[in-house]
């Protein structure tokens, strides 16, 4: 009786704890305002609290800067406006932004603002609301993908005025009659091609009393006749493509709802997003953390199609200023993204990861070249030619809703061809192609380049490999080997080598710069994420791999500021880490905490993981130890919390590092279950001293993508000591990279 009785218990219970998970009210978990208290000279993050849909083409947030591109600083007294915003990081800055600030009284040529109060403030991905304290207006916002709903409550009695602003002209009409107002906001910061600029439609709950515009028109005022309740609404809809466009996004996806119809739609829908991944066994701090890292992982790339009166999508392309046909996506730094965003998409959301591999060969169709940044077409920033990792990423993992063919024309090109732009292609390539490494006396950033460029190159590999390109694919195989050449025996660490085949004089580990990007040797020593095996190899062997990575751990957190002159806030973040020589903050180490899993050392992953996961993510503003870049910053805390890591993006495996949960469950879009049990973690227990899959025991040090996507159970026995017999032996590393 007592066995049936606790059995029906149990049922109950999960019962009740399924009817709470699907009610989970994950979106009001969330903390936008996380990484907000950064400034120009030590990044929390550098995000802004976007209001926005997943993905979505416009991002709605409230401004305090100026245009220096930190558009939200959490220390700032006064608000200026909400914010149409296309931003992906503020060294990029904005484009087709244009803000909106109600307020009362007369209208100036002094642009309106207000002080504000955190206390008054509610900051969530589908809301932000506001009190502005100089008027007493309530300022409310939500959004869609391409539009915005917003409400303002005015004081009685009091003057009600919205004021809109362009930052350029402005092109502004404005329809007394029908309540209408149109602009376009065309300010930018490269990357853009012919007519570019964000058209906007807004629609007004009530009438229009008066107009006063700037001589300049770059903004304009509109004052409405309040109604009773003080309370008036704004409808704005926003296109790339034209205002009948904007106009018809907004009927589409606001229409005549009320804002608080829209706002729970967007609630609905961030909800629905969140859900994707449950986590028990979390304090309400790691929930905040784990789901606002989340929600940060689910804005980038942003949608930049749309669809026409046919039901067709179609786009305004940056690359050639014209409207074409298909999807686009925009705000990509794949520097940054290609490491751990993508490879979590394929996981989540693979028809979305397919989505944007096809946007990303419309911008081949468009423009001649992939992106190295796209914001939101070519922009001249960063090193690598990294959209071929996200393809070869994808094909691995069996997502090929796309054209391979095209993919591997293009992804060639990045690899044996010339480019005269900065913008697209690679830089020092003439050099590569000649002697297999980049020239530190000829072009800047050399070593960093060879690597990311043999990195690359493997990947072109396997794309050529999935679309038939076998001819190609040799010469690709031994650029990938390029690596070895940019590698010092002597000193034992990557650097600068010359036209001549000497090496760059006066090395030294921890100087930043010069021929590294953003980083020293200390952190670029590791980039081979293709050929570890090769890596360890030129290193030494395991002892001597393994014993680099403990000196790097646990060396002094020295810089040299080299070619930039100065500190920049990368070397600050890199000592606030406490880590030695580890600089989390930037991405080119986000993978070496997991090699030791390749040198027949797993165990030793657990600590320092943990201790990043523990110390340098957090609910606060000041949330992360560096830029968050697009997501990457997130993926990164999202897979090591679930405890594991994609080293290798074009591998179909990840390292088992250290889970931070007793249960994370992964909600497949096949509709199947991918659950990590760790039933005895803890804050002690942070080693894993054994895994079975399914129930069947696993002895190696990583996790198979097939395994994941098709669903099941992996149990991960942790304990307080460090297991320093499992997954030790060559068969067992990953990603089968040394199997015979």
């Amino acid at each position: 009786m007592k066995t049936t009785i606790a059995l029906a218990a149990a049922i109950l219970l999960g019962a009740m704890q399924l009817r709470a998970e699907e009610n989970a009210d994950y979106a009001d978990v969330v903390s936008p305002l996380i990484g907000t208290d950064s400034t120009h000279g030590f990044s929390h993050g550098n995000t802004y609290p976007a209001v926005a849909a997943p993905f979505g083409m416009t991002f709605w947030t409230p401004r305090t800067g100026d245009a220096s591109g930190w558009i939200y600083q959490y220390g700032a007294k006064r608000l200026r406006a909400l914010q149409a915003t296309h931003q992906p990081s503020p060294w990029m800055g904005d484009y087709g932004n244009f803000g909106v600030m109600p307020f009362t009284g007369e209208s100036t040529a002094e642009l309106p603002s207000s002080a504000f109060s955190h206390d008054d403030e509610v900051s969530k991905p589908h809301l932000y609301a506001v009190t502005l304290k100089d008027s007493g207006v309530r300022a409310e916002m939500t959004a869609t993908t391409r539009s915005a709903a917003m409400r303002f409550a005015f004081p009685k009695g009091k003057r009600a005025w919205v004021h809109f602003d362009a930052y350029s002209p402005g092109d502004f009409v404005v329809d007394k009659a029908a309540g209408t107002l149109k602009g376009v906001a065309r300010k930018n910061n490269g990357g853009v091609a012919g007519d570019f600029g964000c058209r906007f439609v807004a629609k007004f709950s009530a009438p229009i009393k008066s107009i006063n515009a700037s001589p300049d028109k770059h903004w304009v005022a509109v004052e409405f006749e309040a109604p009773e309740s003080g309370v008036i609404e704004a409808r704005i809809g926003t296109s790339f493509i034209d205002h009948d466009q904007a106009a018809l996004n907004l009927e589409r996806e606001v229409g005549d709802k009320s804002f608080d119809d829209v706002v729970a739609a967007n609630k609905d829908v961030w909800n629905k997003r969140l859900s994707v991944i449950e986590i028990e066994g979390a304090t309400d701090d790691q929930r905040v953390t784990f789901y606002s890292n989340l929600y940060r992982a689910l804005l980038f790339p942003r949608i930049f199609h749309e669809e026409n009166a046919a039901g067709e999508l179609v786009h305004y392309s940056p690359y050639n200023g014209k409207v074409e046909p298909g999807e686009m996506f925009a705000d990509n730094g794949f520097w940054d993204t290609f490491r751990a965003v993508y490879p979590l998409m394929s996981i989540i959301d693979p028809e979305i990861n397919a989505a944007m591999v096809r946007g990303w060969l419309n911008a081949y169709r468009e423009g001649g070249w992939f992106p190295k940044w796209a914001s939101p077409g070519y922009r001249d920033c960063m090193i690598g030619t990294h959209v071929e990792s996200v393809i070869a990423d994808a094909l691995c993992k069996g997502i090929d809703d796309f054209d391979v063919e095209l993919a591997a024309e293009a992804s060639l090109k990045d690899a044996t061809e010339l480019s005269s732009n900065g913008a697209y292609g690679r830089k020092g390539m003439a050099s590569y192609l000649e002697r297999g490494y980049v020239a530190s006396d000829e072009t800047g950033e050399a070593t960093a380049r060879t690597l990311e460029f043999a990195y690359d190159d493997w990947c072109v590999a396997q794309v050529c490999e999935y679309a038939g390109r076998v001819d190609a694919i040799p010469r690709l195989l031994k650029q990938a080997q390029n690596y070895r050449k940019v590698f010092d025996p002597d000193v034992g660490f990557m650097r600068g080598r010359q036209a001549d085949g000497s090496w760059k004089p006066d090395f030294k580990a921890d100087e930043w710069g010069n021929p590294f990007t953003e980083g020293s040797s200390w952190h670029y020593s590791w980039s081979v994420l293709h050929d570890l095996p090769g890596l360890i190899e030129l290193m030494g062997g395991d002892d001597a791999f393994v014993g680099k990575l403990d000196a790097m751990l646990a060396a002094e957190p020295t810089f040299g500021v080299g070619h930039y002159g100065g500190v920049i806030h990368e070397m600050t973040e890199m000592v606030a880490c406490k880590m030695g020589q580890y600089a989390h903050g930037n991405q080119p180490v986000h993978h070496v905490l997991y090699l030791y899993n390749f040198a027949g050392a797993p165990w030793k992953t657990a600590a320092p993981v943990r201790q990043v996961v523990d110390t340098l993510y957090g609910p606060g503003p000041d949330g992360y130890c560096g830029d968050e870049d697009n997501g990457q910053m997130s993926a990164w805390y999202l897979f090591s919390t679930l405890g594991f890591y994609p080293v290798c993006p074009g591998k179909a495996g990840y390292a088992i590092g250290s889970p931070r949960f007793a249960k994370a469950t992964i909600h497949l879009q096949n509709g199947k279950d991918f659950v990590i049990e760790a039933p005895d973690n803890s804050d002690d227990n942070l080693h894993v001293g054994s895994i079975t899959m399914n129930g069947e025991p696993v002895s190696r040090s990583w996790v198979k993508h097939s395994e994941i996507a098709e669903g099941g159970v992996m149990t991960l026995k942790m304990q307080a000591e460090p297991n320093r017999d499992w997954a030790t032996a060559e068969e067992d590393r990953p990603f089968g990279d040394w199997a015979p």
